[in-house]
C-alpha cells in the first residue's frame, strides 16, 4: 500500500472512531442526569406521605438508567425509563414499637437503680416484658400482607378504564383498581399521572400515555409517572387517595 493509501485509511479510521465516540457520548447519561431521574423518583415517594398504620418500610430498590435511546429520524431522544420499588411490612413496625418500649423502660430502670430502689427496678422490668410480649402477640394476630409500591417514569403503560374500577380521578390523574375476583382481599391500584393525555379523564374510555413521535430534546424529560400499589385492597386504596397529586405532577416536564 502506498503512503497516500495508508494515510487515507488512517484518516477514515480516525473519523469512524470519533463518530462512534460522539454517538456513544450522545446516548450515555452523565452522573448529574441520573441524579435528576433519581430525585424525581424520590419526590414521588415523598408525595405518598406516611405509610399505612402498622406498616414499616422494609426494602427499597432503584432501577436507574445509564443510557438514552436516540430517535434516528430526528436525532432527539426517546423518554428515559426509570423506576423504584419499596416494600412495607408489619413485622418491623412491631419491632420498632418494642424497641421504643425498651428505650423508655431502660431510662426508668436506670433512675430507680440510681436511687437504690431494686424493688422498683424488678417491677419495671416485669412490666416492660409484659408489654413487649403483648405487642408481639397483637402484631402476630394483626399481621397483614405486605404492601409493594412501584414508581415508574415514562412507562408508556395504559389500558381500558372500567367505570366501576375508578378509585379517584382529577385533571391529569386517574387511579384504577384491579381485583382477581370481586371478593378478593388483595389487589392492585394503579395511579397514572399525565397532564396531557389525562387532562380530562371524564371523557376517556382508556388510559393511553403517549410520547411524541419525534422524541424529546432532553435525556431527562419525564412525560408521565405511574405509581402501582399492591397488597390488601382496603389499605392500598386508602393510601392511594392520600397521595399529594400536585407534587407528583410537578415532577413531569412541560414540552
Amino acid at each position: 500500500m502506498t503512503r497516500t493509501g495508508r494515510f487515507l485509511v488512517a484518516a477514515i479510521t480516525a473519523i469512524l472512531v470519533v463518530s462512534q465516540t460522539s454517538a456513544q457520548s450522545d446516548k450515555s447519561l452523565t452522573r448529574d442526569e441520573v441524579s435528576v431521574i433519581k430525585k424525581k423518583l424520590v419526590s414521588a415517594f415523598e408525595a405518598l406521605g406516611q405509610q399505612q398504620t402498622g406498616y414499616q418500610m422494609e426494602r427499597e430498590n432503584y432501577s436507574l438508567p445509564t443510557d438514552a435511546s436516540i430517535v434516528e429520524k430526528t436525532g432527539r431522544y426517546y423518554p428515559t425509563y426509570g423506576s423504584a420499588t419499596r416494600e412495607y411490612g408489619t413485622e418491623k413496625a412491631a419491632e420498632k414499637t418494642n424497641k421504643d418500649l425498651q428505650n423508655e423502660y431502660e431510662q426508668k430502670v436506670l433512675e430507680a437503680q440510681s436511687k437504690g430502689n431494686y424493688e422498683e427496678m424488678a417491677k419495671l422490668m416485669q412490666e416492660m416484658n409484659k408489654k413487649m410480649s403483648t405487642t408481639q402477640m397483637e402484631a402476630s394476630k394483626a399481621k397483614k400482607e405486605p404492601i409493594h409500591v412501584n414508581v415508574t417514569l415514562n412507562s408508556g403503560s395504559g389500558g381500558a378504564i372500567d367505570p366501576d374500577a375508578v378509585v379517584f380521578e382529577k385533571s391529569g390523574v386517574i387511579a384504577l383498581r384491579h381485583l382477581s375476583d370481586p371478593t378478593a382481599e388483595n389487589g392492585t391500584v394503579r395511579v397514572f399521572f399525565d397532564p396531557v393525555s389525562l387532562k380530562d379523564t371524564k371523557q376517556l374510555s382508556k388510559v393511553d400515555l403517549k410520547t411524541p413521535e419525534g422524541g424529546v430534546a432532553k435525556k431527562t424529560t419525564v412525560l408521565n409517572i405511574c405509581i402501582d400499589f399492591s397488597g390488601p385492597i382496603k389499605e392500598i386504596e386508602a393510601w392511594a387517595k392520600r397521595i399529594d397529586t400536585k407534587k407528583v405532577l410537578s415532577q413531569i416536564d412541560a414540552l
